[in-house]
């Protein structure tokens, strides 16, 4: 299916969940963003996902969301629980207008969600030749180091920066060895994951997809994952 034609239909199943036209329109640009850089677990294979949290009601499919200038550098979104793409392209869309008119742009947004690719949004920020940082938390899916038990969600951190050239530096990283969504597809697959990156529920380490998810994620580069994951 074209790009298109796709959009088209991620825009038709939104709305019949409740989305405005403009709210799906951002969410389907940023789910086919996801596909076409080859972030599967972050596409497609999540858009049942949403409308599940939709369904549940713990998405807000007609949101009013708020925000509030705190300065000239520093605004607040209250998303009222939105889908997170939304939210997402609001707060990066103010940051941008902040950093304009001062050098900095500082946005926090509370009640929101799962909004897909951070790298995604980094983007938007270094086409205005702005140097970008986000940062945003998860449900808890990984250990700390050394222990068993999870404490952290995956937390992705993501820097942008323009260098000159036509093509940006975008770092777009979980804390954790994999992200979460690539083991959800490798479970759906019933693909194995790689080694070193999860154990199951008794502490063993694991190939298994599904067992994976019953278990823990490890975080990246031992005590120091564990550290950004704190800080996220």
């Amino acid at each position: 299916m074209k790009t298109p034609a796709l959009k088209n239909l991620i825009i038709k199943i939104f709305k019949k969940y409740g989305l405005s036209q403009s709210h799906a329109a951002i969410s389907a640009n940023s789910l086919i963003n996801a596909e076409l850089v080859g972030a599967y677990g972050h596409g497609l294979s999540r858009l049942k996902m949403y409308c599940d949290r939709i369904s549940k009601k713990v998405i807000n499919p007609k949101p009013k969301i708020k925000i509030k200038k705190i300065s000239n550098s520093i605004s607040h979104v209250d998303a009222d629980n939105s889908i997170g793409f939304v939210s997402a392209d609001i707060a990066i869309k103010q940051a941008i207008i902040n950093a304009k008119k001062t050098g900095i742009g500082l946005v926090a947004v509370k009640n929101s969600g799962h909004y897909g690719l951070s790298g995604y949004y980094a983007e938007q920020a270094v086409k205005h030749n702005l140097v970008t940082m986000i940062y945003t938390n998860a449900p808890p899916a990984v250990a700390p180091h050394g222990a068993l038990k999870t404490l952290f969600g995956t937390n992705p951190i993501c820097f942008g920066t323009p260098t000159g050239s036509k093509i940006p530096f975008i770092l777009d990283t979980s804390i954790s060895m994999i992200n979460r969504g690539k083991i959800r597809v490798a479970a759906r697959n019933n693909q194995s994951i790689p080694e070193g990156v999860a154990l199951d529920k008794q502490g063993n380490p694991t190939t298994d997809a599904k067992e994976a998810l019953e278990g823990v994620q490890l975080p990246i580069a031992g005590f120091r994952g564990s550290g950004l994951a704190w800080m996220v």
